[in-house]
């Protein structure tokens, strides 16, 4: 009897062991995307490029770039891009009412494909400029990538079934 509580003991105790040394290395892990996110949304405001920031999150291309998404002190949408590494070119940006918004991006890009599960809709930069990425997996569980450009929704790439 009491080498099956030792047992479970040691069972319980290696399984909580993992879980808790997994959870601390999710959370190291996520860490300097949370910083980035943080440094990008807070340059964004120190500046004035935005009085208020809506949302935040790294697009990754060529080059990687933090979009961030707010409302300026005039009241007007925007998203700018900042570069993760410094550079001399001015920082990009653009009013979300010039181009088709996240929703209509989403619409454009799964009409055709049913039964899909989005992963993730992403305005960036690309060298023709500003996209909107949208990803999916479609009902033959491959991945799927979409990318349209903001202006107008044209698409500009396509990369399927991965």
């Amino acid at each position: 009897m009491a080498l099956k509580r030792w047992l479970l003991f040691i069972v319980g105790f290696a399984i909580s062991l993992t879980v808790i040394l997994s959870l601390l290395i999710y959370v190291q892990a996520k860490a300097p995307f949370k910083d980035a996110n943080n440094n990008a949304e807070e340059y964004a405001t120190k500046n004035n490029l935005l009085a208020k920031v809506d949302d935040s999150y790294v697009y990754n291309s060529t080059t990687t770039f933090h979009t961030v998404i707010g409302t300026t002190s005039k009241g007007v949408k925007k998203a700018y891009f900042i570069p993760e590494k410094a550079t001399k070119d001015a920082i990009m940006e653009v009013k979300l009412q010039d181009g088709i918004s996240k929703e209509q991006a989403i619409k454009l890009a799964l009409e055709k494909e049913k039964n899909s599960k989005l992963l993730h809709a992403k305005l960036g930069v690309e060298e023709i400029g500003p996209v909107w990425e949208i990803t999916y997996v479609n009902e033959k569980n491959n991945l799927n990538y979409v990318y349209l450009l903001f202006d107008n929704g044209d698409w500009w790439k396509r990369i399927s079934n991965l």
